[in-house]
């Protein structure tokens, strides 16, 4: 395995389509952001298999005043603890305060931030063509 961090908009063209081919939702607002890559800041932490495969991604970014942690992982590599590694890479490089709240948009996204040391982690869901905190 091989972990690394950087931005989104460094990310080499060869690892962009491969995010936006099988590591990301269909015309999610972050698919468009890897597609286009220009200038993007965004933090991404990227994980890849022996064959140098991407197989898990985490990214934070600022969203309505709140930092966030989405991520994916291939179905392949779920429940190795891959999605935690990559939150962790964010946290140790600091791109995530675990001492801020921080927003997530996936259940499986409020476990893997509790466990990189985020207390107030707080759930978004979809309605409508709004998001929303679960409470």
């Amino acid at each position: 395995m091989e972990a690394i961090t950087t931005a989104v908009g460094r990310l080499s063209d060869l690892d962009a389509r491969a995010i936006v081919a099988s590591l990301t939702k269909h015309g999610s607002q972050f698919q468009r952001e890897v597609q286009s890559r220009l200038g993007s800041t965004t933090p991404i932490a990227i994980v890849r298999d022996g064959s140098w495969r991407i197989v898990a991604w985490a990214a934070t970014h600022e969203w309505r005043s709140w930092q966030t942690l989405e991520g994916f992982t291939l179905e392949s590599h779920r429940r190795r603890g891959i999605a935690r590694l990559a939150a962790a890479m964010l946290v140790a490089d600091g791109s995530i305060n675990p001492q801020l709240p921080l927003a997530v948009f996936a259940p499986y996204c409020v476990t893997i931030a509790r466990s990189v040391g985020c207390r107030d982690v707080r759930l978004f869901e979809r309605h409508g063509d709004d998001w929303f905190e679960n409470s």
